[in-house]
């Protein structure tokens, strides 16, 4: 039996049970303050649905792609960075969609600004900094910077509210690909640590699919899925020249076997 006709139980259940959750984006949340959610319930009180984009209907159920509002592919200057770049992205998502230009934010304030404050930089740390201060944009720190400049404390901060842990490694792999489904399905990006073999950074396919052991952690945008083909479509910071453009397709079999942790932001209204 596939992966799709396992979830497809459960995914229906979530329509009746979770629909009256489902709240547009720029509603007010509630108070709740903890740093990272794990209750997948209070996630679903709190996790946007955005008109437009997210929807109920039939067929966005069966695919679902936010690729169109998504700003260029970047390309990190070192691997190390990939979960700053996906952070800036997913964030830049939410803040340029009611608004009437396109803003990037800045990878490498978050990175710097943990790194400043005697924090080894990473991804759980990042998003705690996103909830208490913000990233700036990145015309006022721009990619590849060494250093914060002063007019950092003078010019607008982008954060959010809280973040989710949809699932991690002890998930079942098709509850990780039920949850990732549910978050796009609302027309939100998805954060995911990737467990892969070592010809990742290299792929120059459209598709991936592992040939050997995990040997490499990639941080990745989960940004579409398609319900008949059983695939999610991943966004990277490699660059254009990797993958498709920056992107890739990938199993949900697979997705379910190396996607370990996946994250959803929860905006600020």
């Amino acid at each position: 039996m596939t992966i799709l006709r396992q979830t497809a139980f459960l995914f229906a259940l979530f329509l009746c049970s979770c629909a009256l959750a489902q709240q547009p984006y720029g509603t007010a949340k509630s108070a709740e303050k903890l740093q990272g959610l794990s209750d997948l319930e209070t996630i679903d009180q709190m996790m946007y649905y955005i008109p437009g984009i997210g929807s109920s209907s039939r067929e966005d159920l069966l695919r679902q792609n936010i690729k169109p509002y998504m700003m260029p592919i970047r390309q990190v200057p070192q691997t190390g960075m990939e979960w700053a770049y996906a952070l800036a992205d997913a964030l830049e998502y939410y803040v340029n969609l009611n608004s009437n230009f396109k803003d990037n934010m800045s990878p490498d304030y978050i990175s710097m600004s943990l790194a400043n404050a005697g924090t080894r930089p990473n991804l759980v740390d990042g998003l705690g900094l996103l909830m208490n201060a913000g990233t700036v944009s990145a015309a006022i720190v721009p990619y590849n910077s060494s250093t914060i400049p002063n007019s950092v404390y003078s010019v607008a901060r982008f954060g959010i509210e809280n973040f989710g842990y949809l699932f991690r490694p002890e998930t079942k792999p098709r509850n990780r690909v039920f949850e990732a489904r549910k978050a796009l399905s609302r027309g939100n990006p998805v954060i995911v640590e990737l467990s892969t073999d070592d010809r990742f950074t290299g792929l120059k396919s459209g598709t991936y699919e592992p040939d050997g052991p995990a040997t490499e952690k990639h941080f990745m945008t989960v940004i579409g899925y398609d319900g008949e083909a059983e695939t999610f479509e991943l966004r990277s910071s490699l660059g254009r020249n990797w993958g498709a453009g920056g992107y890739v397709t990938i199993s949900y079999e697979d997705f379910g076997e190396l996607a370990q942790t996946g994250y959803v932001l929860i905006p600020k209204e």
